[in-house]
């Protein structure tokens, strides 16, 4: 009896503990310990009044990013530290509101949690002020603001200009914080979209409260083209920031993401079948997720297989195939899918601009230059360096290899 309730529980879809999704939290966040310690250290330093550079990270789509930016949000948070958490995206050819109104949106809801809970509001009032003037500046009705009950203070966040007003807010901010024996975060998912002088507004913010050892620190995520882009913002982003690349999980840390969800609701995996699916995942979190839970739901249970998971592998690339790769793979246009093509030949990558160039036909790289241009507007490549070329999604090439339209 026992043993059967056990392999319900192993097969059930409603007790499936693996999680794929966009930004959705695994059940084990495994093999980002040392970024989560390193993030433990800036709060903790913070405490006793010491200066950290802010964190960037820096991955390919899928490697987890906006789930590890998510679990360091709610560090702060369970600090009591202001938080606001953003995610600067693009939707085609534009963006649902400016970078501005999307920080007065997120920071609105923190300082309303902060200073409802906080045993020293008073100690707050200059900065929610402050914040006011931001607001305001931002949006004239007052709607990104609502709830805070102060009089914006003049002079202070309120000229319009994002990079004055964006340091003065951060130093109000932070200077209250210090008081309170906390902090100000600002967590930037997708910053590589960010444009150029909000990027630069960015650097000035932790650049001028850094200098004053005020705890107001940024922590940034976005594809490896990241660093380089804050460096044309601002030459002096490299001192700013400490740039942690997020890359694939070892197979170590890959099977505990498999097996330990497992445990946990009374089931189990073979090695073979765990090799199975961290082989086929390569180390990406967001196809371990997949493949795990198809696995899970074709396994008899409560252990799962060598035959489950290689059945659990091919459902679940039919799955990113449908979805996760179909979906960048739609927004090309015909003459995109040729550059796309091309790549697809050097595997994984990167590519050499001028051979890509040269399989299309063309004498000169400027001929494909616009199309290379539009497809890294649209998030499907970067440029990891002069003259070459990358998909942003592991195993795109992969996938545009079974393709036949």
């Amino acid at each position: 009896m026992g043993l059967h309730s056990v392999t319900l529980a192993a097969v059930d879809p409603v007790e499936n503990p693996y999680a794929p999704g966009a930004g959705l939290r695994p059940p084990e966040l495994a093999g980002r310990d040392p970024d989560i310690e390193s993030f433990e250290t800036i709060l903790g330093r913070a405490a006793v009044g010491r200066s950290s550079q802010s964190m960037v990270l820096t991955g390919l789509r899928g490697v987890g990013k906006t789930v590890l930016l998510s679990d360091l949000a709610d560090r702060a948070r369970q600090r009591d530290w202001v938080v606001a958490q953003v995610e600067a995206r693009f939707d085609g050819d534009s963006r649902d509101a400016s970078f501005r109104a999307m920080v007065a949106r997120s920071l609105n809801q923190s300082l309303r949690q902060v200073t409802g809970t906080s045993r020293f509001p008073e100690k707050l009032h200059s900065a929610l002020a402050t914040f006011k003037s931001f607001s305001i500046t931002t949006d004239p009705t007052g709607a990104l603001a609502l709830g805070i009950e102060v009089d914006p203070q003049r002079g202070r966040a309120d000229t319009g200009s994002l990079e004055l007003d964006l340091s003065e807010l951060a130093f109000d901010l932070a200077t209250s914080a210090a008081d309170l024996g906390t902090g100000v975060i600002l967590l930037i998912d997708e910053m590589q979209d960010l444009r150029r002088d909000e990027l630069a507004a960015i650097c000035t913010a932790v650049h001028e409260t850094g200098q004053r050892t005020l705890p107001f620190y940024v922590v940034g995520a976005g594809l490896p083209s990241l660093p380089a882009a804050l460096a044309e913002a601002r030459s002096y982003a490299e001192r700013l920031f400490a740039f942690r690349p997020i890359g694939p999980l070892s197979p170590d840390a890959a099977a505990i993401a498999v097996t330990r969800p497992a445990k946990s609701q009374g089931a189990s995996w073979s090695q073979p079948a765990v090799r199975v699916v961290v082989d086929a995942a390569a180390g990406y979190p967001y196809f371990l997720q997949e493949f795990a839970k198809a696995s899970w739901d074709y396994a008899p249970g409560p252990r799962i297989e060598l035959d489950d998971a290689r059945v659990g592998v091919q459902a679940g690339r039919e799955r990113l195939d449908g979805g996760f790769f179909r979906s960048r793979w739609n927004r090309a246009t015909r003459a995109e899918r040729d550059y796309l093509r091309a790549m697809a030949d050097d595997g994984e990558g990167p590519s050499a601009t001028g051979e890509i160039a040269r399989r299309l036909g063309k004498s000169r790289v400027s001929q494909v230059g616009p199309t290379r241009a539009k497809l890294i507007h649209k998030g499907l490549l970067y440029a990891p360096e002069h003259g070459l070329i990358a998909f942003t999604v592991p195993g795109m090439s992969a996938f545009i290899v079974r393709q036949v339209d």
